[in-house]
């Protein structure tokens, strides 16, 4: 992870917490099996009652036990406005937010980055990102769509991840809009093209659900996961055309060159061999077998020492992919700044999407759901695009499309959506509450970094 974007410190994710409450105690009761509480927005971790040292008795004023004077049948709750924080409290507060699941995925995911920086000079960037295209991400495809098992009681959580998805998509194309003006030159045309198309793509399998599983519960990362589904059809199924057909289509040069005619590049082949070199490509084999075990309900993890040689190779997709990241992590040009001002108004516009969706169609959903559907908007630029996309321009040459922008993309996402989910959940409901001020927010802090560094 760069250490220019870092993940919020420690400190200020301390502060949030203590400066978003108004009480001392969880009320709200955990949602799903296994998963974190909710802060409310006058929600915080207890505090331990505080006793006097001599007589063990004798109630302290901020004691949950005190009579409230103006009430004296009623204890007056502890508040963080009403007594200083014991040191011992705020050391039990940070070592709990260090040790969640969500913070030490972050800190992991951070030291495998560092990693892949320090290797810059020993390790071979081309032929790290031929692994992870023609390896790695096939194996994730295959998992992932072998688990597919839709029932008609999914439809509307369906319904919620087409809506989202089509919002990313608008989003995305707002977004790139927003940030780079196409009317300069040639140049900036490719530059949104890119950008619109890969940052209309959704990754929340890493990004996300640990977040979802550690604050709101695992019942609603099965949810979200599930939601996803739309996103991950559209990235493998019907991105390779959107790419086409907004792309440059090269001549045919088969017609043109007489050289190349005469290649098997430009035989003619009838239905059968187009199939055959249709699955030679990974992406092609690996949607095909993930979509037949569907169909069949053999998820991978049923195939024996076949299913756990893929799934031992889908389970190196990330480490590989934050040492990728470290590889091609950049410190200079315009690049980063381009980069975090596109992300910053595609989460600024999706936060105005989000609360628009929440005050329509779910104005009596529980906090939990909520703050599900705020984690999954959030989610990082899927990796899976950034190959279809580079699939296209280095197998069939269409061009008008910047790949390297698109993996820069891709590395940066993770680091907003990580930091964005880390404010979300430790602020709760506040965060929820204020999603239209956090888009405008965003909004305004992807226009003034344009302006960062402009000539006068």
């Amino acid at each position: 992870m760069s250490t220019r974007y870092r993940s919020i410190p420690l400190h200020v994710s301390l502060a949030i917490i203590l400066l978003s409450s108004e009480s001392t105690a969880f009320h709200q009761p955990s949602f799903g099996g296994g998963g974190a509480r909710i802060p409310t927005p006058t929600m915080v971790p207890s505090i331990p009652t505080i006793h006097h040292p001599i007589n063990p008795r004798r109630t302290s004023p901020y004691s949950p036990h005190h009579k409230n004077p103006k009430n004296p049948t009623t204890t007056s709750p502890t508040t963080l406005h009403a007594i200083p924080l014991p040191i011992t409290s705020i050391r039990s507060i940070a070592t709990s937010i260090f040790h969640s699941s969500a913070v030490q995925k972050v800190l992991e995911l951070a030291v495998i980055t560092a990693i892949g920086a320090s290797l810059k000079s020993k390790l071979d960037v081309k032929g790290t990102t031929a692994l992870l295209l023609n390896a790695l991400v096939p194996a994730i495809i295959v998992s992932s769509l072998s688990t597919l098992s839709v029932s008609a009681e999914m439809g509307y959580v369906l319904l919620a991840g087409v809506l989202l998805a089509v919002a990313q998509q608008i989003g995305s194309e707002l977004a790139a809009r927003f940030v780079i003006d196409a009317k300069k030159d040639e140049e900036a045309q490719v530059l949104q093209r890119t950008a619109a198309l890969q940052l209309g793509t959704m990754a929340p399998g890493l990004s996300v659900l640990c977040f979802t599983r550690e604050f709101v519960g695992n019942s609603f990362a099965g949810l979200s996961t599930l939601a996803d589904v739309p996103s991950k059809i559209y990235s493998l199924v019907l991105l390779p055309y959107n790419l086409r057909f907004r792309g440059i289509i090269p001549d045919d040069l088969c017609a043109t060159d007489p050289e190349l005619a005469e290649t098997d590049a430009c035989v003619e082949k009838n239905i059968f061999q187009k199939i055959g070199t249709a699955l030679k490509d990974p992406f092609n084999l690996s949607i095909t077998a993930g979509l037949a075990l569907a169909a069949i309900g053999r998820p991978v993890s049923t195939l024996g020492f076949l299913g756990n040689a893929i799934g031992s190779i889908a389970a190196s997709q990330t480490a590989v992919l934050f040492l990728l990241i470290g590889l091609k992590l950049k410190w200079t040009g315009e690049r980063p700044k381009l980069c975090l001002r596109l992300l910053l108004a595609r989460h600024g516009f999706m936060s105005l999407f989000v609360s628009a969706f929440f005050a329509t169609c779910m104005r009596g959903g529980s906090n939990a759901a909520k703050l599900a559907t705020v984690l999954s908007s959030h989610a990082a630029s899927s990796i899976i695009a950034y190959g279809q996309m580079n699939k296209v321009v280095v197998n069939e040459g269409v061009g008008g499309y910047d790949p390297d922008l698109a993996f820069d993309i891709v590395a940066l996402s993770y680091q907003v959506t990580m930091g964005l989910n880390t404010v979300a959940c430790l602020a709760g409901a506040r965060y929820v509450d204020n999603l239209p001020l956090v888009g405008l927010g965003l909004l305004a802090g992807s226009a003034v970094l344009g302006k960062v560094g402009e000539d006068a």
